[in-house]
C-alpha cells in the first residue's frame, strides 16, 4: 500500500495560496526553462515553491535556504514536465470525469460542497481551472510512470524459486525498517571524473550526517530521489519489500545509523535507519479485506482524519451509504479506491503490523474502528477468511508479486534519471 499524494497535493495548493507573495501587475512573467516542446514559467515555479514550503512547514521539517529549495523544486518540475510530455506523445488522456472525482474528493474532505469549494478557492486567489490541471497532471504522471517502469521489470524462474526458499527460511519473522534515502545521481555513460565527484560528494554527506546534520534538510537540499521533497522519507519496508541493493546493508544497520554510499546505475545511495520493529507472525490465515484510507496533510490533521473516518463508518453502519461508495469518494489509496477499497485475499505478512493487527482483530462482515499506520488513518472491513494456500504454486505467485514490487522500486529511479538525461532541457534563468 503506497501512499498516493494526489489529494494531499490538491489540499496543499489551497493552503499555499495564502502564503504566496502577490506580484505587481507590472511584473512580466518569465521563462525559467525549456523542457522538450514546453516551458516552465517563473509564476509556475513560485506557486510550486509556495506549495512545498507550506507542506514542509506544516510537518515541522527544517527548511534548507530558499535558493536551494527553489533549485530542487525546479529540478522536480523539469522531471515531471518530461514525463507529461511523454504521456502526451503516447496519447495518454485523463478524462474530465477522473479529474472531477479527484476534485470532489478534496471538497468532501474539507466538508464543502463543490460550489462552496470553488468559492473558497476563489476567495484564496486560486484559479479553479489551474487547480484542476494540477490534479490532471498528477494523475497522468502516475499512469505514465507505471506503464513505462512495469515494462522494465523482468523476473526469471530461478529468481522466484530462490526467493521462495528464502521465504521458507524466514517465515517466522516480520521485521519492518523505517528508512531515510538520499540519492546523489550519476548520469548514464558518465565520465570517470563525474563518477568520482559524485562518490566524493556522497562520502562528504555521509560524514556530515554522522556528525549531526539534519537528514531531512540534507535530503531536500541534495537528493535526486523521488522522496527528496518529503525529506528523504523512504517509509516503512519489510526486508522483502526493500530494493535488492539495500537489503544486505539495512538488515545489519542499527537504529540511527547512516550507511556508506551504495552504488547503483542511478548513482550513490545513502540510507539512514530511523526505526526498526518486528513481531512473530502467528496467523497463517488469508483474509479477504477492503479498506478506506484518509491521509493527513497540510489541511487535514491526524485528528481530522480520524474524525472523518468515524463519520464514514457511522454512515455505513446506518445504511446511509455503502463501504464501496465511501471508498470511491473518500479513500486516499487511489490504487484501489475505484474498486471500493478491495485488497483481495491477503495474509498479515502483506501489511504493516498495525494494519495486520486490525485485520486479525476484526470479525467477518465487521468494520474496524479507525486505526493509524504510517500511511494515515484507516477503517477496514473483513469479508471472509480461509486457510492460507501453502502449495508451491501459491508461494511462487506471492514471491513473484513481492519481487515485482521490489524491482519496480529499483527501476523507478533509473527510469526517471534516464528520461531526464535524454530530454531536451535549456535553462533560461536558474534561481
Amino acid at each position: 500500500m503506497r501512499k498516493v499524494f494526489l489529494s494531499a497535493l490538491a489540499a496543499l495548493v489551497l493552503l499555499a495560496a495564502n502564503s504566496q507573495t502577490a506580484q505587481s501587475a507590472e511584473e512580466i512573467d518569465r521563462v525559467i526553462a525549456h523542457v522538450e516542446s514546453d516551458v516552465i514559467l517563473k509564476s509556475e515555479l513560485d506557486r510550486k515553491v509556495a506549495t512545498i514550503t507550506a507542506r514542509l512547514q506544516a510537518s515541522g521539517t527544517r527548511m534548507p535556504p530558499q535558493d536551494v529549495l527553489r533549485k530542487q523544486v525546479l529540478e522536480r518540475m523539469i522531471t515531471d514536465r518530461v514525463q507529461l510530455e511523454m504521456g502526451k506523445r503516447a496519447g495518454v488522456r485523463i478524462s474530465d470525469a477522473e479529474v472531477n472525482r479527484a476534485v470532489a474528493s478534496v471538497a468532501e474532505r474539507n466538508n464543502l460542497t463543490l460550489p462552496q469549494f470553488k468559492a473558497q478557492l476563489a476567495s484564496d486567489g486560486v484559479d479553479f481551472d489551474l487547480f484542476r490541471e494540477d490534479l490532471r497532471e498528477e494523475i497522468m504522471i502516475s499512469q505514465v510512470r507505471s506503464a513505462q517502469v512495469n515494462r522494465r521489470v523482468r523476473l526469471s524462474d530461478r529468481e522466484i524459486e530462490s526467493f521462495v526458499e528464502n521465504m521458507d527460511k524466514n517465515s517466522g519473522e516480520d521485521i519492518q525498517y523505517h528508512l531515510g534515502h538520499i540519492l546523489i545521481p550519476v548520469p548514464e555513460n558518465a565520465s570517470n571524473e563525474r563518477i568520482g565527484a559524485a562518490r566524493e560528494k556522497s562520502a562528504e554527506l555521509v560524514q556530515a550526517l554522522r556528525d549531526g546534520a539534519d537528514f531531512a534538510e540534507t535530503a531536500i537540499a541534495e537528493s535526486a530521489g523521488q522522496e527528496a521533497l518529503q525529506g528523504g522519507d523512504f517509509g516503512w519496508r519489510s526486508e522483502q519489500q526493500l530494493p535488492t541493493l539495500f537489503t544486505g546493508t539495512v538488515t545489519g544497520m542499527k537504529t540511527g545509523e547512516v550507511s556508506e554510499p551504495l552504488r547503483s546505475g542511478s548513482g550513490f545511495h545513502i540510507l539512514k535507519l530511523f526505526e526498526k520493529k518486528g513481531e512473530q507472525q502467528v496467523i497463517v490465515e488469508e483474509t479477504n479485506v477492503r479498506h478506506i484510507l484518509i491521509a493527513p496533510d497540510a489541511i487535514t490533521t491526524s485528528k481530522d482524519a480520524r474524525t472523518q473516518l468515524a463519520l464514514i463508518r457511522d454512515r455505513i453502519a446506518r445504511g446511509d451509504s455503502t463501504f464501496e461508495e465511501e471508498a470511491r469518494k473518500h479513500s486516499d489509496d487511489r490504487g484501489n479506491a475505484n474498486l471500493g477499497g478491495e485488497l483481495g485475499w491477503k495474509t498479515p505478512a502483506n501489511f504493516v503490523p498495525e494494519f495486520a493487527a486490525a485485520m486479525t482483530e476484526t470479525g467477518i462482515n465487521e468494520i474496524s474502528p479507525p486505526f493509524e499506520t504510517q500511511f494515515g488513518w484507516h477503517i477496514l472491513e473483513v469479508l471472509g477468511r480461509r486457510a492460507a494456500d501453502q502449495t508451491e504454486e501459491a508461494k511462487k505467485q506471492q514471491a513473484a508479486r513481492i519481487l515485482h514490487n521490489r524491482k519496480y522500486d529499483e527501476e523507478v529511479e533509473a527510469w526517471v534519471r534516464e528520461v531526464r538525461d535524454q530530454a531536451y532541457i535549456k535553462y533560461v534563468e536558474v534561481e
